[in-house]
């Protein structure tokens, strides 16, 4: 019986939605590169590329002509409009799973009741926090790649007759970024060149859930060491990691800017690495998480502090001027308190950092002062510095007016 070859399914299927088709197969790579001129479904030429990688009928689709600023999301709708279409076609009538990259976007698309569409589901879902997988990427000819938000290092998924290979990339992610509760201040793409170790196995005997839960484990024990990473550095500075309005700020008062990464080795080790960002140079490593996070804190309690540090009010209000240096009086010009101490104010103001409690606008759109509510206190400042800030208790009976 004649073996049915998938990219001429490909080309016939691409022709009978109104391609017409430029086709030139390099056998000498086994790669089918193929030009196809607009059609009344999709209004941009592609350049569509098949090839087998990494166990996966790879499809990567992309546009010369595309302006990404300006097409991005009607190119997008265009292309998954048809390309759902044909891959499912290529799974129900003769078994093929093709994995499509839409190389302009950074989607992929595989048909959703296949072995294929069941993994790309599971890794967008349990690692993107999302429908989709998307990938940011300078790689000519992708596999299934992934750079998760959370993740440090991009990974690999191989697929074999009986197993999955999980990948990780060599390079590690370069950070200069912090993170606490998976958020990303930095987008993770796929360098160019990025190599791959295997750092595990899993048997498909096993079923698709074996692979969902070594994909929970493996988000779970990042996040955790991350979390844990950034309580050992509030212990030393409250307001370290905290965002106010999407403004993250810098480790106030200590003059180290600290991160961490979770890197995957070759020996199926993690090694856990916190950098000091200033001077670019490791400050503690490890492979055990608990071990690295002891050698932070006694690293952080030899750290001479400055005589003025920068104070919880100048702290918040800095952080959302998006001021980050230590003279906080440049900014801060004065400080009226009502009805409430200094001391009271700092206790108040420290604690609700520590705790991570969010900001409360009050006034977010005056032309010259922001009002917000924060730790139960009622504060006034510029919107930009320099200036006065006020501070009172949030159920302070002053008649308030403008500065």
């Amino acid at each position: 019986m004649e073996k049915i070859n998938w990219k001429k399914k490909m080309e016939e299927q691409l022709r009978r939605s109104g391609f017409t088709l430029e086709v030139e197969n390099m056998s000498n790579i086994r790669l089918t590169e193929i030009h196809a001129s607009s059609s009344p479904l999709i209004s941009y030429p592609l350049r569509i590329r098949l090839y087998e990688r990494m166990g996966w009928l790879m499809c990567t689709v992309d546009s010369p002509t595309l302006d990404r600023n300006v097409d991005h999301p009607l190119f997008e709708r265009m292309v998954t409009a048809v390309f759902e279409r044909i891959v499912r076609h290529l799974y129900n009538g003769y078994g093929f799973h093709v994995l499509t990259f839409i190389g302009d976007t950074g989607n992929y698309i595989a048909p959703k009741d296949s072995e294929t569409g069941e993994v790309v589901r599971l890794v967008a879902h349990l690692w993107n926090d999302r429908s989709y997988i998307h990938l940011d990427t300078f790689e000519e000819y992708p596999a299934l790649y992934v750079t998760p938000p959370w993740a440090h290092q991009a990974y690999a998924i191989e697929s074999t007759d009986d197993e999955w290979v999980i990948y990780s990339g060599r390079s590690g992610r370069p950070s200069t970024d912090y993170r606490a509760n998976g958020v990303e201040l930095k987008p993770h793409r796929l360098a160019d060149g990025e190599l791959f170790f295997p750092v595990d196995r899993i048997s498909k005997d096993k079923g698709t859930l074996a692979l969902a839960e070594w994909l929970r484990l493996e988000r779970r024990e990042v996040e955790d060491f991350m979390m844990s990473f950034m309580q050992t550095i509030q212990k030393f500075d409250p307001s370290f990691g905290f965002a106010w309005g999407g403004t993250e700020t810098f480790f106030h008062g200590v003059p180290v800017e600290p991160y961490a990464q979770v890197l995957r080795l070759e020996n199926r080790k993690r090694r856990y690495r916190v950098m000091n960002n200033t001077e670019k140079r490791l400050f503690a490593v490890s492979d055990d998480a608990n071990e690295c996070l002891k050698e932070v804190s006694q690293t952080l309690r030899t750290i001479t502090l400055p005589e003025r540090r920068v104070s919880a009010l100048g702290q918040l209000v800095m952080g959302i001027w998006q001021q980050f240096e230590p003279d906080e009086e440049t900014y801060i010009q004065e400080v009226a308190y009502r009805d409430i101490s200094k001391f009271q104010m700092e206790e108040k103001i420290g604690h609700a950092l520590a705790n991570q409690q969010p900001i409360r606008w009050i006034d977010k759109n005056h032309p010259h002062q922001h009002v917000i509510e924060y730790a139960h206190l009622r504060i006034t400042f510029p919107n930009r510095p320099p200036g006065l800030v006020t501070v009172e208790p949030a159920d302070s009976g002053y008649e308030r007016g403008a500065l």
